[in-house]
C-alpha cells in the first residue's frame, strides 16, 4: 500500500503532497484539474512509463526551474521509491539509491483501467500491443529489455531500407551511402535474437491468461460464452518452433520484398492480440455491454497472474471508468478491488455512494 505520494514539477503540479489513510482513494473534481495526472505518476513509478505520454518533456511542468519532474512514493513497508524525469533520461531510486529498471519492475505492481481500454477491440493493434506490453513488463524481467533492443534494431534497419528504396534523386548519393544489403546483417542478427524470445513470452502469457479470462467472464456474466485472446503473427510464421535461424532465413528470402517496401516485414511490431468471443472476432459478435464485461474479466485475470507471482497485491489505477459501467459491473469492480489499494478518478462523488467499503475522498 502506498501511504504517501509527492509530486514536484510533474505535469500541472509544482509541489503536491498526498497522504492515504484508506485503501480506496477517490480523486474527484472538474475536468482538467489534474486527476489523471496523479494516476499517471503512479503508473510511471510502477512500469517506468505512462500510458499516454508522448515524450518526457510532456511530463515536466512548464517553467520548471529544475527542468526535472520528480515523483516520490512511500510504501507501508517503509521503502521510498522515486522517479526523476529529465528531457532525455529517467532515473529510478529506492531509499535514495539508484536502481536499474530490472530491479525496479515488480516492486509496485499496478493494473490500469482507463476509458480508452473500452475501445481496445476497435482500436489499432498498436493500442493492444501497448496494453499487453505494459503488463508483460511486470511479469517478465527480460521482456522489456528484449523489446527495447528489438525496437532500436528495427529503427536502424528501417532507416537503411528506406535509404535503399528512396535515395534522393535530385542529388548525387552521399559519399558514405552504399545500398548494399549486407549492411542489414548486424540489425537482422539482433532482430533474430530477440523476436523468438518476445514471441515466446507473449504465447506463454496467453496460455496462462485465457483459462483465467474464461472463468472470470463466466462468473461475471453468468454465461458459458467462450472468450480467447490469440496472438496472430504476421507473415509466414505459424510454427511454434520459431528460432533465430528461422528468422534469419525469413530475412534472407524476403530481402527484396523488404527493400521494395522500405520496412521490416516481420516482428512483434506487426503482430496483433485478437479477441475471439463465441469463436469469432469480438467486434462481429459482442455488444457494448459484453465488451465491458470482457475488459473487467481481463482485469481480474491479470490480477490473478500478478498475485500468483508471490509479490504484493497489485494496486489498481481506475481513471473515470465508473461512468462507463452499469450498476452490476460497478459492483463487480468493487469486489475485484478487495485486498488491493485502489486509486479512482471521477467528476462526480455520486459514483461512490453505493460503495460498501470505506473511501477516502480527495478533491482536486
Amino acid at each position: 500500500m502506498i501511504e504517501k505520494l509527492s509530486l514536484f514539477d510533474f505535469r500541472n503540479y509544482e509541489e503536491k503532497h498526498f497522504e492515504f489513510t484508506e485503501k480506496n482513494v477517490v480523486f474527484y473534481g472538474g475536468n482538467g484539474q489534474g486527476k489523471t495526472n496523479i494516476l499517471e505518476a503512479l503508473s510511471i513509478l510502477s512500469v517506468g512509463k505512462s500510458w499516454r505520454e508522448t515524450s518526457s518533456e510532456d511530463l515536466i511542468r512548464e517553467n520548471s526551474k529544475a527542468g526535472t519532474g520528480v515523483i516520490q512514493a512511500t510504501l507501508d513497508n517503509g521503502n521510498l521509491y522515486e522517479a526523476k524525469i529529465a528531457p532525455r533520461s529517467r532515473v529510478f531510486e529506492k531509499n535514495a539509491k539508484k536502481v536499474s529498471l530490472r530491479q525496479h519492475f515488480g516492486k509496485i505492481p499496478t493494473l490500469l483501467f482507463v476509458p480508452e481500454h473500452l475501445m481496445l477491440f476497435s482500436g489499432t493493434k498498436r493500442n493492444r500491443q501497448r496494453f499487453f506490453d505494459r503488463f508483460l513488463f511486470q511479469i517478465s524481467p527480460h521482456y522489456r529489455e528484449n523489446l527495447m533492443k528489438f525496437n532500436r534494431a528495427l529503427k536502424q534497419k528501417n532507416a537503411l531500407l528506406k535509404s535503399f528504396r528512396d535515395p534522393d534523386p535530385t542529388s548525387d548519393p552521399n559519399p558514405g551511402w552504399d545500398p548494399d544489403p549486407s549492411l542489414l546483417a548486424p540489425w537482422n542478427k539482433i532482430l533474430a535474437e530477440t523476436i523468438p524470445l518476445l514471441v515466446q513470452v507473449r504465447q506463454e502469457f496467453l496460455a496462462e491468461l485465457n483459462p483465467l479470462l474464461q472463468k472470470e467472464l463466466q462468473g461475471l456474466s453468468r454465461t458459458t460464452d467462450t472468450i480467447e485472446v490469440r496472438l496472430e503473427i504476421a507473415e509466414v510464421f505459424t510454427s511454434s518452433e520459431m528460432t533465430k535461424e528461422f528468422v534469419l532465413d525469413f530475412f534472407t528470402k524476403n530481402s527484396a520484398r523488404e527493400q521494395a517496401a522500405g520496412k521490416c516485414l516481420f516482428g512483434p511490431h506487426r503482430d496483433d492480440f485478437v479477441f475471439y468471443y463465441r469463436d469469432k472476432p469480438i467486434l462481429s459478435t459482442a455488444s457494448r455491454g459484453e465488451e465491458r464485461s470482457v475488459m473487467l474479466a481481463m482485469l481480474a485475470a491479470q490480477k490473478h497472474i500478478l498475485k500468483a507471482l508471490g509479490g504484493p497485491s497489485p494496486i489498481l489505477l481506475l481513471d473515470d471508468v465508473f461512468s462507463e459501467l452499469d450498476q452490476s459491473r460497478q459492483n463487480y469492480l468493487e469486489n475485484l478491488c478487495n485486498e488491493s489499494q485502489i486509486f479512482f478518478t471521477t467528476t462526480h462523488e455520486s459514483h461512490f455512494e453505493n460503495f460498501s467499503h470505506p473511501v477516502q475522498k480527495i478533491e482536486i
